[in-house]
């Protein structure tokens, strides 16, 4: 009975030393990741809006831009990254037009990427294009 009281109260002493957070690291794949940040400025969705977004998975890219949709294909090597898409040709207000030429422009011009926590930023080069947040 004693050994098994030892046993208890040890087990106990090793659940507690383990760590309530939990840390799950975001991947880039099969991910939403929502456009948050272009050229430093914060991007506000409207009220009635849709987010602005893509998602990567399978080798294949599918996402919103603002007012039409992408897809098409990406490639990546450690934290080289190029896509190659195509979208619909709907025509909408000037600041929505004004983010998806500047997402689109982030996306084809994009040569690298970095994550940090739930942060996806897009560059060419040393320059940071855009910064996206993963979407739960």
């Amino acid at each position: 009975m004693k050994k098994l009281l030892i046993l208890a109260l040890a087990s106990l002493a090793l659940f507690q030393c383990k760590s309530s957070k939990t840390t799950t690291a975001t991947t880039l794949e099969n991910t939403r990741w929502k456009l948050a940040e272009m050229n430093g400025v914060p991007v506000i969705t409207p009220d009635n809006g849709k987010d602005v977004y893509f998602l990567l998975s399978d080798k294949k890219v599918q996402g919103f831009a603002g007012c039409n949709t992408i897809t098409g294909s990406y490639t990546l090597s450690g934290e080289k990254i190029t896509f190659n898409t195509a979208s619909t040709r709907m025509m909408c207000g000037k600041e929505q037009m004004e983010i998806e030429d500047f997402y689109t422009y982030a996306l084809t011009h994009a040569a690298s990427y970095k994550i940090d926590g739930n942060t996806l930023e897009l560059y060419e080069g040393e320059t940071s294009l855009a910064e996206f947040q993963a979407m739960k």
